[in-house]
């Protein structure tokens, strides 16, 4: 099916409403706030094992403000994708072969992902300069990194044991004890079971 020029250009200055998408653009804010905090942290880590550096939190946040603005150029390279998507998908007559084939019907959605992207690379911009909301993925990211470390460490010192130089001196008063009071304890309770 043809379509007049008219409603091809209707169709390509189609917008979709920011709040009709809000929903989504929570769900990619909240994933580009976990995507900054483990970048973040891997940046501390990094920084802590390799060059030997203390955690500085200015060094921290201005990381932090970096990896926003690394996030909302993505977004702002997706959106610029849906609009040349757009584009070819309005031009494209026929059924699509593959879900990546886009058609002019496609274009509805297609606006959705474009106003999301916007949407979400803007917030992003707007967010990167909140003091409060960079101080928060600091913490966070400086959390995460101590987490992982930590872990690390702990996994190792756990399995190391540590002799205790006292332990011969009151060794022979221990196995008494436990012949005389912890091995006779424990007959007398078999022996009950077993007549029961």
């Amino acid at each position: 099916m043809v379509r007049s020029k008219s409603k091809r250009a209707r169709l390509a200055a189609e917008t979709v409403d920011p709040a009709e998408v809000e929903g989504a653009v929570a769900d990619g804010l909240l994933i580009a706030k976990s995507a900054a905090t483990i970048a973040v942290a891997n940046r501390i880590i990094v920084s802590a094992l390799r060059e030997q550096e203390s955690f500085d939190v200015v060094e921290t946040a201005v990381a932090v403000r970096d990896e926003l603005a690394h996030l909302a150029q993505e977004q702002v390279e997706l959106a610029g994708r849906m609009v040349d998507t757009r584009a070819k998908a309005l031009k494209s007559s026929g059924r699509s072969r593959h879900q990546f084939d886009y058609r002019a019907d496609d274009n509805t959605a297609l606006a959705s992902r474009q106003t999301i992207y916007t949407t979400i690379a803007s917030r992003l911009e707007t967010l990167a300069a909140d003091d409060a909301y960079v101080d928060e993925i600091v913490l966070a990211a400086r959390d995460r990194a101590w987490n992982d470390i930590g872990g690390a460490i702990m996994s190792h010192v756990t399995s190391v044991v540590v002799p205790d130089v006292g332990y011969g001196e009151g060794r022979d008063e221990r196995v008494k004890l436990l012949l005389d009071i912890d091995l006779a304890t424990l007959a007398a309770s078999a022996s009950g079971k077993a007549r029961s």
